[in-house]
């Protein structure tokens, strides 16, 4: 009995160390669809001077997983928005999104939406332009802090369970 609780405690540890590994790959992940979704939103505002709803379908089509979520929320509270200021809808839907960001990720996207909607085209293209290379730099630093901290979490893990379960024996 007491071997078979000092696995469980040795599989949980190790569990909760693989999900920090993926909570790292999640924030990789959702960036990079962030920085896509971004492009088109880019492409649809600047160049085809679509309506900002239909900018923000066109993103939520192009991305994938919470990223496409938060853009078809976007575009759907848009829509939906009685006379509401769009800096508040892109936040609330922000907020609203399973996206794994960090609070810095967050305050980006949230400073986009104080340009979006407000300005002409080319200040909106620019200012996509320049949070789409700022979102792909954060998930480069992400993706580098997944390769170094992702093996620690995963090792942890494991030696935090072997430690319980040596203790429990």
């Amino acid at each position: 009995m007491r071997l078979f609780g000092a696995l469980l405690v040795i599989a949980g540890c190790g569990a909760l160390g693989l999900a920090g590994v993926a909570r790292l790959d999640g924030r990789v992940r959702d960036l990079g669809e962030l920085a896509a979704g971004l492009d088109v939103l880019q492409r649809e505002l600047g160049w085809r001077l679509a309506p900002l709803p239909q900018a923000l379908a066109a993103a939520a089509k192009a991305a994938h997983g919470p990223a496409a979520q938060f853009f078809a929320q976007s575009a759907q509270r848009v829509e939906q928005s009685d006379g509401q200021a769009f800096q508040q809808v892109w936040r609330d839907s922000l907020s609203a999104a399973p996206l794994r960001l960090t609070e810095e990720d967050q305050a980006l996207l949230d400073r986009l939406g104080l340009v979006l909607g407000r300005y002409d085209g080319d200040s909106q293209r620019v200012a996509l332009e320049d949070a789409a290379a700022s979102l792909r730099s954060l998930q480069g630093e992400a993706s580098d802090d997944r390769r170094r901290l992702g093996r620690v979490y995963g090792v942890l893990g494991m030696t935090a369970g072997l430690f319980l379960a040596i203790l429990l024996i």
